[in-house]
């Protein structure tokens, strides 16, 4: 048998009033279990002709926690492109690190994150053998609805939600062109700054705050602005973190 340990605060709060020959009986319990307050009131009411009206509510109230961390990750960075034949995308390491607010119950959480992100593309033209790196850097804010369970000291943990980002920096290497910079003749770059996608995360927190993760992400965007109509780049990343909550 499951043990449920429940901390409980009952107040029972009893109430006569004389109203146009009424009594009214008002009786109010509160609990305190797994993270919720749950209060019960029923009233009684007794009519002048001796018949009696009983109502009964119940008020849920989920204790939530804020809390305050740091972490950081270390990532592979690849393409997802599209009419672009004679090229094929070679996953490259990067990293990120930054910090989160998590607003938590016992079995959910919704984490809010900021991050420098560093990335690196392997672009390769697959008949000349050029190999070419798009070195990237950025502002990313992902947001992360989670569910989670206890389990032994600590909590496991799983989420998904979208992500956006501003890159403050690219250079496709060998020729260190900057892939920002406008055209004079048609004002356009070669890339775009801001990107949109999805992701998901999943890993185990345990009791001292520290915490390890593995994530995906996808960009639903396409990087290209020059040439955004004939080809398409996504971003796409997985990474393995660490964090720690305050």
């Amino acid at each position: 048998m499951k043990k449920i340990f429940v901390t409980s605060i009952i107040a029972s709060v009893i109430s006569f009033a004389q109203v146009m020959g009424q009594t009214t009986t008002t009786h109010t319990q509160s609990q305190n279990s797994n993270g919720k307050m749950e209060t019960f009131t029923r009233t009684e009411t007794q009519q002048p002709d001796g018949s009696v009206l009983t109502t009964t509510t119940t008020t849920t109230t989920v204790n939530a926690a804020v809390s305050f961390g740091i972490k950081a990750n270390a990532n592979m960075s690849g393409l997802i492109i599209r009419d672009m034949n004679d090229y094929q995308s070679n996953m490259k390491y990067g990293a990120s690190a930054g910090v989160f607010m998590k607003i938590e119950s016992r079995s959910f959480a919704l984490q809010y994150e900021l991050l420098l992100r560093y990335r690196v593309y392997g672009l390769e033209n697959k008949s000349k053998q050029t190999p070419t790196d798009y070195k990237y850097w950025g502002l990313e804010f992902p947001i992360y609805w989670m569910g989670q369970i206890k389990a032994g000291s600590g909590k496991f943990f799983i989420g998904a939600g979208p992500f956006v980002s501003f890159g403050l920096d690219a250079k496709q290497d060998p020729d260190n062109v900057d892939l920002y910079r406008k055209d004079e003749t048609s004002g356009k770059s070669i890339m775009q700054r801001w990107d949109f996608g999805l992701g998901a995360i999943a890993g185990y927190e345990f009791k001292n705050g520290i915490s390890i993760n593995v994530g995906y992400q996808a960009g639903l965007i396409n990087m290209l602005s020059a040439e955004k109509d004939n080809s398409t780049m996504k971003n796409q990343t997985v990474g393995l973190g660490i964090g720690y909550k305050f």
